[in-house]
């Protein structure tokens, strides 16, 4: 079972439990209001065979109506008042609500009479009664005002609490749909190349087109495996990255160093947009030049609150074509997950990105 179902189930759950509690309490209350008022018993707390037999009625009796109530009202379709406006079906539903307790009222007063009086030979101590008592009558109506109170809050609060969860749960969805769509934007260009210097190779070093090919089966797998992952561990991120570097150093001739500076428990207790780092170093070699004399230096490194992915710089005079979804793309992912601002700086020497840290609850929250 999907945790948002089981967050309605255990809502709707919660919700009878407390209508069934408020029930058996209304009802007890409205048993001991009669009983205080009714002369034959010796008090609220008469528990002779009468007194005990009519708390029973009470509850069976209260119970019956209380259950019909609710059940007329999910029987009434709100499409067959679709053609009256507002006004008119509130005013509507009022007589038809004030109707039944009408109805209630005087049948709850007929059936104590009958039970209670005639049948127990004491018709003499209700000797005026009729089939309206006003007074009766109006006691049972005033608490069937009260308990139809207390219902509609009890079923406001839990309509409330149902559309929120709702409004949570298509919040989460809609966040989800558009992380995939910035999530799989995995530039094309780089799978055609590296098979296209996997094709070179395999003539020239069999050993290394091995090792070229071990490393581009962890590249993929890492992608298809975390298809429904929106955040990854830097632990993870990190290791695809050196796949990655791994590969390009092949086609550029180990002109690309890494640079690493983080604690192992940041690996498995910070989290970032996943692919974040490999988007970040594919940008630096999209944007500089390098050679064996002047090789690109790309550093991550851990400060207070955020990754840090720096690189020298050489701008290329003519940029490689580019899908300009790296950097954009990290910041949009950002902004969905909670408006994190991701920092740029730039210098005439360096440019440096700053990643938010994301916490593992923030992964879980994005997860399918």
């Amino acid at each position: 079972m999907s945790v948002k179902h089981s967050m309605f189930n255990t809502t709707k759950r919660d919700y009878f439990i407390t209508e069934l509690v408020l029930g058996f309490l209304m009802i007890n209350g409205l048993h001991f209001l009669i009983k205080n008022y009714d002369s034959s018993f010796d008090g609220i707390w008469d528990y002779s065979r009468r007194g005990i037999y009519f708390h029973v009625f009470f509850v069976v009796v209260g119970a019956f109506f209380w259950r019909l109530g609710l059940w007329l009202a999910n029987k009434i379709k709100p499409s067959a008042f679709a053609k009256l406006n507002r006004w008119m079906r509130t005013i509507l539903g009022a007589i038809l609500f004030a109707a039944y307790g009408v109805v209630v009222a005087i049948s709850f007063g007929r059936i104590y009479y009958e039970l209670f009086y005639r049948l127990t030979k004491q018709e003499l101590m209700w000797k005026d009664y009729k089939i309206f008592d006003p007074d009766f009558s109006l006691i049972v109506l005033i608490f069937y005002f009260f308990i139809a109170a207390v219902i509609n809050l009890v079923y406001y609060f839990r309509n409330w609490k149902e559309a929120e969860l709702t409004a949570e749960r298509l919040k989460k969805e809609n966040i989800q749909s558009k992380f995939e769509v910035l999530k799989n934007q995995i530039d094309p260009h780089f799978f055609f190349n590296s098979l296209s210097v996997l094709t070179s190779l395999v003539y020239k070093d069999p050993n290394l087109s091995a090792e070229y090919i071990t490393q581009l089966s962890k590249m993929y797998r890492y992608i298809l495996e975390g298809k429904n992952q929106s955040l990854a561990s830097v632990g993870d991120e990190l290791k695809f990255l050196k796949s990655y570097i791994f590969l390009i150093n092949v086609r550029y001739n180990e002109n690309i160093r890494f640079e690493l500076d983080l604690k192992n428990d940041l690996k498995s207790s910070v989290y970032l947009p996943k692919n974040s780092l490999q988007m970040l170093v594919e940008n630096a070699i999209k944007h500089n030049r390098f050679d064996d004399e002047n090789p690109l230096v790309v550093s991550v490194f851990a400060e207070e609150n955020c990754i840090t992915v720096r690189n020298n710089k050489s701008k290329r005079d003519l940029i490689e074509s580019s899908s300009k979804i790296g950097l954009e793309n990290i910041k949009k992912r950002y902004e969905l997950i909670g408006n994190y601002e991701l920092q740029v700086e730039e210098t005439d020497e360096t440019f440096t990105v700053k990643l938010p840290k994301l916490s593992q609850s923030e992964a879980g929250y994005f997860d399918i």
